[in-house]
Parts: structure tokens; C-alpha cells; sequence
């Protein structure tokens, strides 16, 4: 009898995590800021706490009472986005001019103000935050906003700054270079040159190299080697 027993509580599992990952993907979509791997793993303890409580009561049939439970569950997961839009909603409309006032004087123009709020409002919208610390988040956004402006100024600084003269400088300076992009000629020392530009000028140099050798082999050599249009290609190259 133990190796049926054992068959059927495999079974059992199976049944049971395949109609977790079922209800998981609904509820995943009324709860999207929770991980599905975490929705899953929650909604598999609830089908044992609930397996357990049958089992305690005598109680049989479970096959056809789990995806009665999980629809349960889906139910009250629509019922509670449903509520949170309203209440949302409702909160939004009244604390508007409030919160775009406050985000306002955080971040310091109307534009950024309508960014900050409209992000804290999805939060809300998401569960992601609360009517009662939703001004709390709303603090956590404008701050993030105003570093990522500060981030895009730095990084995408205008023309000009980046290709300034380099005579120009600030009043008051004491004439020393500035910090813009120096634009100096390239150095024709060896070690300053880039290893890709070394190699594709050792490659044309043996090109050049076999074709003086193959004109050398030429009878003609001694009257090509004293034409104008010849001299480019024979320089550094003995008589």
C-alpha cells in the first residue's frame, strides 16, 4: 500500500502547484507589483493550510474543492484592485491641487511637479503605497526625480561646453586651462599610437613592400622607379 500512498501524494502536489501557477498568472495581472514566483509560492501555503483543515474535519473530495478555493482567492484579488481604484481615485481628486503643490515646491517647476505626482498616483494605484503615506512616497519620487536631473545635466552637457575655445575662461579665473575638451593632435610616437591603427599600418607597408619588389622584377624597373607618379610609392626604398 505505501508505494500507492506515496503515488498519489505526488499526484496530489502536482495537482496542486499546477493550479497554483494557474490562479498565479490572474492574480499576478490585478497584483502587478508582486513577484509571480511569490504569488505562487503564497497561494501553494494557503491550498496546505486548507488541505490540513479539511483533513482535520473528515473532510474528502479535494479535487474538485482546490480550484473552487483558488477562485476564491482570484475573487477577493479583483475585489480588492477594485476598491483601491476607487479609493485611489477618490483621494486623488481631492488632495490634486495639494499634491501638485507640494510636489511643486520640492522639485521646483510645474512640469517636474506633474511627473512626481503622476508616478506616486500609479503607486497608489498599484498598491505600491497608501493614501496615508502617500505624501511620504510622493518625497521619495520628487527626491529621485531631481537626481535624475542632476544626473542628465552632467552627463549630457550642451556643444558649447563640450567644445568651447580653450582661450575662453570664467571672469576671475586666474588663467589657468579649463576643464573642457582639449582637442590636441594626435601624437606620432609609437607607444601613443592605437594598436589597430600599428597593425593596419604594418599591413599597408607589406603591401607596399611586395609591390616594389615585384616592379624591381620588372625590366622595366629602371625607367618606372624615375617617374613622378612613382615617387609616393618608392620612398624609403633603395635603388
Amino acid at each position: 500500500m505505501a508505494p500507492t500512498h506515496n503515488a498519489v501524494a505526488v499526484q496530489s502536489v502536482q495537482f496542486d502547484a499546477q493550479l497554483a501557477r494557474r490562479a498565479a498568472v490572474i492574480i499576478g495581472s490585478l497584483q502587478s507589483r508582486r513577484k509571480p514566483e511569490q504569488v505562487v509560492a503564497e497561494l501553494l501555503n494557503q491550498l496546505k493550510q486548507e488541505k490540513l483543515d479539511r483533513e482535520s474535519r473528515g473532510l474528502n473530495h479535494w479535487d474538485e474543492h482546490a480550484p473552487k478555493f483558488l477562485g476564491g482567492l482570484i475573487r477577493q484579488a479583483r475585489t480588492e484592485k477594485r476598491l483601491r481604484h476607487q479609493e485611489a481615485v477618490a483621494f486623488y481628486e481631492a488632495k490634486r491641487r495639494e499634491i501638485l503643490s507640494f510636489a511643486r515646491a520640492i522639485v521646483g517647476d510645474s512640469t517636474g511637479a506633474d511627473v512626481v505626482a503622476a508616478e506616486t498616483y500609479r503607486e497608489l494605484l498599484e498598491g505600491g503605497t497608501t493614501s496615508d503615506r502617500f505624501f511620504m512616497a510622493l518625497v521619495g519620487n520628487a527626491r529621485n526625480y531631481l537626481a535624475r536631473q542632476t544626473y542628465r545635466r552632467e552627463m549630457f552637457v550642451t556643444l558649447e561646453e563640450a567644445f568651447g575655445p580653450q582661450g575662453d575662461s570664467p571672469e576671475g579665473s586666474d588663467g589657468e586651462e579649463g576643464e573642457g575638451l582639449s582637442l590636441e593632435p594626435l601624437s606620432h610616437r609609437h607607444e601613443d599610437q592605437d594598436p589597430l591603427d600599428i597593425l593596419i599600418a604594418r599591413e599597408d607597408e607589406e603591401e607596399r613592400q611586395k609591390l616594389v619588389a615585384a616592379a624591381k622584377r620588372d625590366p622595366r624597373w629602371r625607367f618606372v622607379k624615375r617617374k613622378k607618379w612613382a615617387q609616393p610609392l618608392l620612398e624609403d626604398v633603395p635603388n
